[in-house]
């Protein structure tokens, strides 16, 4: 099928590189038109030219700031109209145990991961309550579900994701507007090749992790599809839910 998700606009956070970028390219294709956040201003130009102008605009932002996300909800919106989907996709992953593990990192990754989350969903569900409804995707991750020593603070934060969106679904549902959680396995992106190459033995490290799942190590296109379901209408009566994608990885 084509134009799902016509008619509507949406906000993609972490949209220079890897799922973001992903997802926003099968938004796109979908009909939507997309406004693409992104700290990363160089990752962010390539990404939008790679894209062409037509139904997007971009914001550069650091999501984990009020004042800055504020700005960027506000300058898409005034170019592309009210938003009716928000994929809350940013995210970091520093690894590290709890012992070696600096404070500043573990603030920042849930400042990236979960805080980012409550701020920019601020700014859009007044947008979507005033409209009847829309679409909220947080993504989190199968670390959610699976306690990886190599990243204890990952693995927290997106379990506050979870519950996060189960609270945002049950809260807001009255409003019209759904929350699910998107769960990727272990992805190809930047952030997990950024991952591997932090192990002392990156190689190992990454055979591990792809024996843990039985279908393999992802790709971008095998979580984009259910962004798309997650935002169109087609998943009207799913909220509060982990949408699990990970080649297999939970269910052994």
């Amino acid at each position: 099928m084509a134009g799902r998700l016509q008619s509507k606009t949406a906000i993609v956070t972490g949209a220079a590189s890897g799922i973001g970028r992903a997802i926003a390219t099968s938004f796109l294709r979908e009909g939507a038109r997309v406004a693409l956040l992104d700290r990363d201003a160089a990752a962010l130009s390539a990404t939008v030219a790679h894209l062409g102008q037509a139904g997007t605009a971009s914001a550069c932002c650091d999501v984990t700031r009020a004042d800055e996300v504020r700005g960027a909800v506000a300058a898409v919106a005034d170019r592309l109209g009210p938003i009716n989907v928000l994929v809350n996709n940013a995210g970091i992953s520093i690894p590290g145990g709890l012992e070696e593990m600096d404070e500043a990192d573990w603030d920042l990754v849930f400042a990236v991961n979960v805080k980012s989350v409550y701020l920019v969903s601020r700014e859009v569900i007044p947008m979507m309550r005033a409209q009847g409804g829309g679409s909220i995707v947080n993504v989190a991750s199968e670390s959610a579900f699976i306690g990886f020593s190599m990243h204890p603070a990952y693995c927290a934060s997106k379990a506050a994701v979870v519950h996060l969106s189960r609270s945002m679904a049950a809260r807001y549902a009255r409003d019209g507007i759904r929350t699910n959680a998107l769960c990727p396995g272990t992805i190809d992106t930047p952030l997990y090749r950024d991952f591997i190459a932090r192990q002392d033995d990156p190689a190992a490290v990454h055979k591990m992790v792809e024996a843990m799942h039985p279908l393999g190590i992802g790709t971008v296109d095998d979580i984009a599809p259910a962004a798309v379901f997650l935002a169109s209408d087609e998943s009207r009566y799913a909220t509060g839910a982990p949408f699990l994608i990970d080649g297999g990885a939970t269910a052994i």
